[in-house]
């Protein structure tokens, strides 16, 4: 998915990575991927120095392993800045937020821009109650 430089973006990433993991049938995933995914997508909006025009791309890859993974990719330069912020900040909870709601998280540097990549277990089904189609 791509999305254009601006904050309603964030928005219509959560309301797509919702639907994704409906779709896909791992709809236990929904709620939490929305809010990792509105996060990285907020910050590479708000924090991120890219070209004019550039935008954000989104890639969501369910894996065999039941492993959902999922990269966020902006044309900024720069790389997310972590570690202590005081508790009357009003930013700098993205990445803690990441961080809980994730199994995995990093960054990966391109020539051009960087790509925050995170992966989510898919919990085993109840029995009797699969996935939903």
């Amino acid at each position: 998915m791509r999305y254009r430089r601006y904050r309603p973006s964030a928005g219509a990433a959560r309301r797509t990575a919702r639907e994704l993991a409906r779709q896909w049938g791992v709809g236990c995933l929904a709620e939490d991927l929305a809010l990792v995914v509105s996060e990285l997508v907020t910050n590479a909006i708000v924090h991120g120095r890219a070209p004019a025009g550039s935008r954000v791309v989104v890639t969501y890859r369910l894996r065999d392993d039941d492993v959902l993974h999922v990269d966020v990719r902006d044309f900024a330069t720069g790389l997310p800045a972590t570690g202590p912020r005081p508790a009357c900040d009003e930013g700098g909870r993205g990445l803690p937020i990441v961080d809980a709601l994730t199994d995995r998280w990093g960054v990966l540097p391109h020539v051009v821009g960087k790509s925050l990549w995170f992966e989510m277990s898919v919990p085993p089904a109840a029995p009797g109650a699969g996935h939903p189609g």
